[in-house]
């Protein structure tokens, strides 16, 4: 999940000089409320909180905050632009909601919200921070084989024989 985040914000980063000089077309006033109700209902705003803490804590533990002072400080880092993306979490939700208008109708949306209000949508928003927790976990376990099969892969020194006395 980190390493998706992170490669979406360097991917934005990348992206968005290229897009710099387009002007998105105005977007209908309705389509921005039906955005923001999509996003209120589906509880965007509690999942970032909740990633942001789950990333912070998987970047904790990948750095062995625990048992390193390097590890501490880049966590200590990590957390504070953690802290400073979610400074601007009203601003990405709006971004969020113009994005949703410019992609669905406002009856799409409503349509949508509709569902997430319902028995089966509301079980599936509740259920969905578990299901990223243990989805993260499981992308863990997967990242840390790699990172062991990488480190096979690498080739170890030769222990160098033991060097002789020096004969005078």
């Amino acid at each position: 999940m980190r390493s998706l985040i992170v490669a979406f914000c360097i991917a934005v980063g990348f992206i968005s000089p290229a897009f710099a000089d387009e002007t998105p077309p105005p977007v209908d006033p309705a389509r921005i409320a039906a955005a923001r109700d999509l996003l209120e209902v589906t509880g965007v705003t509690k999942q970032m909180d909740g990633m942001v803490e789950a990333m912070s804590k998987g970047f904790a533990k990948g750095a062995n905050a625990d048992t390193s002072e390097t590890g501490k400080k880049l966590s200590a880092q990590f957390d504070s632009g953690m802290k400073k993306l979610l400074e601007y979490k009203d601003q990405m939700i709006s971004d969020f909601a113009v994005l949703y208008a410019q992609t669905f109708t406002a009856e799409e949306m409503k349509t949508v919200a509709d569902f997430y209000r319902s028995g089966a949508g509301a079980k599936f928003i509740a259920k969905t921070p578990d299901l990223m927790r243990k989805g993260a976990a499981i992308g863990m376990k997967y990242s840390e084989k790699i990172a062991d099969e990488m480190k096979a892969a690498v080739p170890q020194p030769e222990p160098s024989a033991p060097s002789a006395p020096d004969q005078k």
